[in-house]
C-alpha cells in the first residue's frame, strides 16, 4: 500500500511542477517588448534637417527651434552645443531663455 501512495504523491508533485511551469512559461512567449538599445539612443537627432526641432542644453533646458534651414547638436572644444541655420529671406525663431528672432542676416 505504501508503495502506491509513493508513486501517486511524486505524480502529483510531477503534474504540479509541469502546470506551473508552463503558466510561468506563457508571459515570455507572448511578450514583444522592444530591446533597450533597438531604437534611437538619446543623443540621436532625426530632426537635424527639420525646420522645426527641439534640443536640450547641458543643463537640462529646453530649446525650441521654428522655421530653420537645419538645426542639431554641434561637438566644439570638447562640449555639446545646438547650432542653427536660418532660412534664407525668412525668419527663424528660437526661443532659449529669451525669444531669438534672426531674419536675412541679423539676430535680434
Amino acid at each position: 500500500m505504501k508503495n502506491k501512495t509513493d508513486w501517486k504523491a511524486i505524480a502529483i508533485v510531477f503534474l504540479i511542477w509541469t502546470i506551473v511551469f508552463t503558466v510561468a512559461l506563457v508571459p515570455f512567449d507572448k511578450a514583444n517588448a522592444e530591446g533597450l538599445f533597438d531604437g534611437p539612443d538619446i543623443f540621436s537627432n532625426d530632426n537635424a534637417k527639420s525646420g522645426d526641432n527641439q534640443l536640450w542644453k547641458k543643463d537640462g533646458s529646453l530649446v525650441i527651434i521654428k522655421n530653420a534651414e537645419s538645426s542639431g547638436y554641434v561637438v566644439k572644444d570638447g562640449e555639446v552645443e545646438y547650432y542653427v541655420v536660418p532660412k534664407e529671406g525668412e525668419s527663424t525663431f528660437i526661443y532659449d531663455d529669451s525669444l531669438i528672432i534672426c531674419a536675412n542676416n541679423y539676430c535680434y
